[in-house]
């Protein structure tokens, strides 16, 4: 059996070995007939070609929808378009050698069930299908990501609250106590940064507060603004009052928001779970296609 399979292997290893020479070969002799300067100046030429390849490939992805997908997930994982796609292909380029590419050369059969595993595996991973279990991810995961900066709108007001109560002098720097509360966040943490940059710029802190509000694109959040604004200009007993009234709408997006965040974990958790049940029940229609054809041909025999 052995020997059998070696001797099956044996023309593709030659192939390989005479390719190896040949590419060898010819190496020897440029290196033989062209200066150092000119290997130099190739080998730079060669480098700045596949720079200039990477390059068109990164731009290419960067401008594809799966990047846009990335950035509103705020790329899970580090993961951008470019990364994603060559674990995309690199797995499916796996799956044709594993299944299909080795067991052809070894003269094994090539089943017809393998080859629709590989079709689903490429369809359901494939960004550009809107069904695909990538977009079912991505969506969840913002939905996530939406819902951790909800919380951090939440956790920005209760400790404006707080050190508004914990203050012993009468003057409200508001300036003063965002920065000073600025680690405390995550999901926010550059819009923050963004804030406090352009408060202390030209553009003042009304513009400031402005931006921030709309890059955070939440009701409760333009809410809170309105009110920021105002705080260097009231006492602290007035600020005090204008955010506690707020308190029924923080309370009701909180449960809203909570909510929100069981159900993207729950769909996320399930996955496993709903992918078995699938396999399941793909094996069982397997099966019953299977004794249907054997019967069948039974019968016509």
């Amino acid at each position: 059996m052995e020997q059998a399979v070696f001797f099956k292997v044996l023309p593709y290893l030659i192939y390989f070995f005479a390719v190896i020479m040949a590419l060898t070969s010819s190496l020897l002799i440029y290196t033989g007939l062209a200066s150092q300067t000119e290997r130099m100046q190739t080998r730079l030429r060669i480098k700045q070609s596949l720079q200039k390849n990477r390059e068109k490939l990164a731009q290419s992805a960067s401008r594809s929808g799966t990047e846009e997908w990335m950035k509103k997930a705020n790329y899970p994982l580090g993961l951008n378009a470019f990364k994603y796609q060559l674990i995309f292909y690199a797995f499916i380029l796996f799956l044709l050698i594993n299944y299909l590419v080795l067991p052809a050369l070894y003269g094994g059969e090539i089943k017809t069930w393998t080859l629709i595993g590989i079709i689903i595996a490429f369809v359901l991973l494939l960004p550009s299908n809107p069904y695909s279990l990538f977009v079912y991810v991505m969506k969840r995961v913002i939905d996530y990501k939406e819902a951790k900066k909800n919380a951090e709108v939440f956790m920005l007001y209760d400790l404006l609250i707080n050190e508004l109560e914990s203050m012993t002098n009468s003057r409200i720097n508001t300036y003063n106590i965002l920065r000073n509360i600025k680690p405390f966040f995550d999901v926010i943490s550059g819009s923050f940064a963004i804030l406090l940059t352009s408060w202390s710029s030209d553009e003042g802190p009304e513009v400031a507060l402005d931006k921030f509000a709309k890059d955070i694109g939440t009701q409760e959040a333009k809410s809170l603004v309105s009110v920021m604004k105002n705080l260097d200009e009231v006492n602290i007993e007035t600020a005090l009052k204008s955010l506690k009234g707020m308190n029924d709408m923080f309370v009701r997006s909180q449960i809203e928001n909570y909510r929100r965040r069981r159900k993207v974990t729950t769909d996320l958790a399930s996955i496993p779970i709903k992918t078995t049940h699938f396999l399941i029940i793909l094996d069982f229609l397997v099966v019953i296609i299977v004794m249907v054809s054997y019967l069948m041909d039974n019968s016509n025999m």
